[in-house]
C-alpha cells in the first residue's frame, strides 16, 4: 500500500486525472453547481435515479456485482416510458416530457 493512497489532492490534480470535469473558484462555486443540477434534472428521471443509486452503491459493492447491477439497471432504463420519450423527441426535435417511468 502506496503511503499516499487515502491523501487529499488538490483541484489541479483531480482535474488532471479526471476525478473532477473542471475546477472553478470560489465565486464561481454556487452558480456552477446550480448549473450542473439543471443539466442533470434536464433529463429523464428515470435514469437520474438509476444513476444516483448506482452512484451510491459503487461504494458499497464489489466491482463484479456492481456491474452486473448498472446492466440490469440499464436494461430497465431502455425498456422504460421515459426511454421511447427521449427518444421519439429527438426524432421530432423537441424537448422530451419526462414521466419518470
Amino acid at each position: 500500500m502506496d503511503d499516499d493512497e487515502g491523501a487529499p489532492i488538490d483541484a489541479a490534480t483531480a482535474l488532471r486525472t479526471g476525478l473532477v470535469s473542471r475546477v472553478v473558484s470560489a465565486d464561481d462555486l454556487l452558480a456552477t453547481a446550480i448549473e450542473m443540477a439543471e443539466l442533470i434534472c434536464a433529463n429523464g428521471p428515470t435514469a437520474v435515479r438509476a444513476v444516483r443509486s448506482l452512484v451510491r452503491l459503487t461504494s458499497e459493492v464489489p466491482l463484479e456485482y456492481g456491474q452486473k447491477i448498472a446492466a440490469q439497471q440499464i436494461a430497465s432504463i431502455w425498456a422504460s416510458d421515459d426511454s421511447r420519450e427521449g427518444m421519439r423527441a429527438f426524432v421530432q426535435k423537441r424537448a422530451p416530457v419526462w414521466t419518470g417511468h
